[in-house]
């Protein structure tokens, strides 16, 4: 179907259902599928620059979008796709964290 013919369509759908306030919330996940579905890059988080180079030497990644994480006190997390490797120093703590205060 044409893509206007489908959006015209909807709008009349939802307006006989008396729906028609969710078509901006429609927008808006389609907006974040097409999002998703354009980043191609893996993207790293770390919590400075510097770490940026360990986290490629580490991962062997070549090119990576850098993100800078302010909640990660350090190490790095990497995005890619589907695969999430998180070698974080807020991980490891969480799982200190975890393991102590477990009852037996």
């Amino acid at each position: 179907m044409d893509p206007k013919k489908a959006v015209e369509s909807l709008k009349l759908m939802l307006a006989r259902q008396g729906r028609s306030k969710l078509l901006p919330r429609i927008a808006r996940a389609l907006g974040r599928i097409d999002e998703r579905q354009k980043a191609t890059r893996p993207r790293v988080y770390v919590a400075d620059e510097k770490q940026a180079r360990q986290a490629f030497a580490e991962s062997g990644i070549s090119a990576a979008d850098v993100c800078v994480d302010e909640t990660l006190i350090g190490g790095w997390r990497l995005e890619d796709g589907e695969r999430l490797v998180d070698n974080s120093f807020k991980k490891h703590l969480l799982n200190i964290y975890s393991n102590a205060t477990k009852t037996v």
